[in-house]
């Protein structure tokens, strides 16, 4: 009989597909919560007519539903409209999330209607899942087309195309079994605007974070302000990979460059340091959840003496993530409560390692429902050239959903 070495661990378990399992006593209790919720946080409106854009969808088409994604409230929201339209909704959520509060937090999402998908990994499980979910013409498949809460509600970041492939691989599927079979795709926006004066509140926020990065402001804008603290707090995050961003100045330009440059080499740093057959991606954040997917796999055969390592690595990564959501041209072009607001939330977000922001303040939340795309429409194209149709469905509701956004503004 053999033993295993001191000096090895046993292998840290891989994270299974974790598929929805809709509760029928747990869903209404918690959309009947969400609704108090939402009337007291963030008020609902939304066009009866919109709503309708779901409700007469024909009886066991294929749907999937494709919100913007730019706060920590929308799942709430999406289970508001599902009550409101009548139809359950299927949610794809990150596997990262059903792990939290030592998993029972996943018990409790899967049960809300959410399965697990691993972003930059091919998750085959999740897809499969997913076109089974459209092809059975029951649920509303839920997919927010950002990957990722970039706290940026004006500005769209760009669609992966991932909802478009799903839909479009189901419809191929279903049609060789059923060639009436009828699949659609909608546009949905989500926008938030503050309901009560947001001036002393942003004061007090933003005098905190300065006290306690020694800052010291002298007559300058709330903007100058914001852009004084998010040098401060890159130069901090580069210090801490030995990066020199000594240079950086407090304006948006000067923190937009200095952002990019530190995530890109925190990235090549961690991807030096393993070595991978990944694939090339045009965005820094597909390519850190690449790495990502990729080390949460390397992790789970890792010795103890390896792991702790490489969790490092992946907090790092998730320090990328959040820096691609620095984007201060957003408060250079506008200064609207509610894009100050949002630079507040991620600034405070890295200064106090806040993993989930809060909201600062009550909220009216404007939804936008548009006509759903049929993608049958598109089938003979996509047939023939899957990856340029993927692209320009994924652009197009990208263009509607901004569009719903600026109206709302």
């Amino acid at each position: 009989m053999s033993s295993q070495p001191d000096s090895a661990a046993k292998p840290a378990p891989r994270l299974p597909f974790l598929p929805a399992k809709p509760s029928w006593w747990l869903l209404p209790l918690a959309q009947t919560c969400v609704r108090i919720d939402l009337s007291l946080n963030n008020r609902l409106v939304i066009d009866e007519k919109e709503l309708d854009h779901l409700r007469k969808i024909p009886k066991g088409a294929g749907v999937i539903l494709t919100p913007n994604h730019a706060d920590e409230a929308d799942p709430r929201v999406c289970l508001e409209v599902s009550r409101l339209s009548g139809r359950r909704f299927i949610f794809m959520g990150n596997r990262e999330a059903f792990t939290e509060i030592y998993g029972a937090a996943g018990w409790g999402l899967q049960r809300l209607g959410m399965f697990s998908v691993e972003r930059g990994g091919h998750d085959s499980a999740a897809k499969e899942y997913s076109k089974n979910v459209v092809n059975n013409g029951k649920d509303v498949l839920v997919i927010f087309p950002e990957g990722e809460i970039f706290y940026l509600n004006d500005s769209l970041q760009p669609f992966h195309t991932g909802a478009v492939s799903i839909g479009m691989e189901a419809l191929v599927d279903k049609r060789n079994r059923d060639p009436q079979f009828q699949s659609y795709i909608v546009p949905m926006s989500i926008k938030y605007r503050f309901l009560v004066p947001m001036k002393d509140v942003f004061e007090e926020r933003v005098r905190k974070m300065e006290t306690d990065l020694s800052l010291t402001p002298d007559g300058q804008s709330i903007k100058e302000r914001l852009m004084a603290i998010g040098a401060e707090l890159l130069k901090r995050q580069a210090r801490a990979h030995n990066i020199d961003a000594s240079d950086v100045k407090p304006d948006p330009d000067s923190v937009s460059d200095h952002a990019k440059d530190v995530r890109h080499k925190i990235l090549a740093k961690v991807q030096q340091r393993h070595t991978a057959p990944l694939r090339q991606q045009a965005h820094t954040i597909d390519a850190a959840w690449q790495l990502e997917a990729h080390l949460r796999k390397k992790l789970a055969d890792a010795p103890l003496v390896d792991q702790q390592r490489i969790t490092g690595d992946l907090q790092e990564l998730n320090e990328v993530a959040q820096l691609v959501s620095w984007k201060p041209q957003y408060i250079k072009d506008s200064t609207s409560e509610e894009r100050i607001g949002e630079v507040i939330v991620k600034f405070e977000r890295e200064l106090y390692l806040i993993k989930r922001p809060r909201q600062l303040a009550k909220r009216e939340c404007v939804v936008k429902i548009g006509e759903p795309i049929s993608l049958g429409d598109y089938l003979e194209s996509y047939k023939t050239d899957p990856h340029n149709i993927s692209h320009q469905l994924s652009e197009r509701l990208r263009s509607t959903i901004q569009s719903f956004i600026d109206a709302s503004a």
